[in-house]
C-alpha cells in the first residue's frame, strides 16, 4: 500500500492528513542522483475544492548526502520543502487527439480514477531544492589542480596552473 496515495472519495466527508515516512526506494528516487540517510518525512493535507478538483498542501523534511562540488568531501544537509499542488479528474478533460494547453492547466496536476498519488509531487520537490553546487562551506578552496590535494586540509606547494598561455598575463593580477 501506498501511504501517499489519497482516496478521493473520503475527501467527501472533510479534508485529510497524512503523516508518513518513506524511503528512497519507496519515492523511486535514482540513488544515483539523489542520496538521503533515513527516511523522507512528509505530511500532507487534502482537500476537496470545488468543481471536483482536490487540493495538495504538505511539507517534506530530509537529511540529504551531498557531495561539495569544490573539494569532493562527503556532507549532509537538511532539505525541507512546501508543496501547494491542485489536481483535477481527468474526467472533466478530453484526452484524445491534440490538446492546446491554456496557462491555467500548467498549474493543475491529474489524477485518474479515485486515488491521487502524490509520490510524483515530493519527488519533484526533493530534486528541485538540490542545490547545483554543494558546498562544503561557503569559502572551500577545492582541490589543487596540479596535485589534487584538498585545500582545505593541506598546504600544496604548486604553483598557478596555467592551461592556456594566453591566460597567463591575468596571473599577476591575482597575485
Amino acid at each position: 500500500m501506498n501511504p501517499l496515495r489519497i482516496d478521493v472519495r473520503e475527501l467527501e466527508r472533510g479534508p485529510r492528513s497524512l503523516k508518513a515516512g518513506l524511503t528512497a526506494r519507496q519515492l523511486n528516487l535514482d540513488e544515483g542522483q539523489v542520496r538521503v540517510s533515513g527516511k523522507v518525512a512528509v505530511h500532507l493535507t487534502a482537500e476537496r475544492q470545488s468543481q471536483g478538483g482536490v487540493r495538495v498542501r504538505g511539507e517534506l523534511g530530509v537529511e540529504m548526502e551531498l557531495t561539495c562540488a569544490r573539494c569532493l568531501e562527503a556532507l549532509s544537509r537538511p532539505l525541507t520543502a512546501h508543496f501547494n499542488q491542485y489536481y483535477q479528474s481527468n474526467a472533466h478533460h478530453s484526452l484524445t487527439g491534440e490538446i492546446a494547453l491554456q496557462k491555467k492547466d500548467l498549474e493543475v496536476g491529474f489524477f485518474t480514477g479515485d486515488f491521487i498519488d502524490v509520490s510524483d509531487i515530493v519527488r519533484e520537490q526533493i530534486v528541485l531544492s538540490l542545490p547545483m553546487k554543494p558546498l562544503c562551506q561557503e569559502d572551500c578552496r577545492g582541490l589543487c589542480p596540479a596535485c589534487g590535494r584538498n585545500r582545505n586540509r593541506d598546504r600544496c606547494r604548486c604553483g598557478p596552473v596555467v592551461s592556456d598561455p594566453r591566460l597567463a598575463p591575468l596571473l599577476k593580477f591575482r597575485n
